[in-house]
């Protein structure tokens, strides 16, 4: 399942990457997100491998990742693995006139019970997928647009 969701923020692609490109300030506006540690961290990031903990309905579960693109200010792609699914994430800033596009792209691809599932739920998945990136879009908008970066 592919899908992609943009949002115009009123924030340099600085204050943006701000929140983007680190796990702990990341966990903010991800709100499935509860728990991110490293593995292990390389120096340029790409390589860097991690564990996280997504929640949902009181439901958890965890996902391996890898980095797999690290420009910062400007791009970051992941690839995460757990029991349910795969997915390749990438977030891409792309500074406009007088704003910032974020854009996330994301292929997920289900595993097991939850690829059946999703066959016959597809439409239902995709829109929960969605409306859940753009709740989480809209928080950091906020948290962008609040000038609440500290760096």
């Amino acid at each position: 399942m592919r899908f992609a969701i943009s949002v115009d923020i009123n924030a340099t692609p600085e204050e943006v990457w701000y929140w983007l490109g680190d796990p702990e300030r990341a966990k903010t506006w991800m709100t499935s997100v509860t728990h991110t540690e490293y593995i292990h961290r390389t120096p340029e990031m790409i390589g860097s491998t991690f564990r996280e903990t997504v929640e949902e309905n009181g439901r958890g579960t965890e996902l391996q990742g890898v980095i797999t693109a690290f420009t910062p200010n400007e791009k970051m792609a992941v690839s995460l693995e757990g029991d349910y699914n795969t997915a390749d994430v990438t977030f891409t800033l792309e500074e406009q006139d007088g704003f910032t596009r974020l854009t996330q792209t994301a292929d997920v691809r289900f595993k097991g019970i939850t690829r059946l599932l999703s066959l016959l739920f597809g439409r239902t998945f995709r829109k929960n997928i969605t409306q859940q990136a753009q709740s989480e879009f809209a928080t950091l908008k906020t948290l962008c647009e609040s000038g609440a970066a500290g760096g």
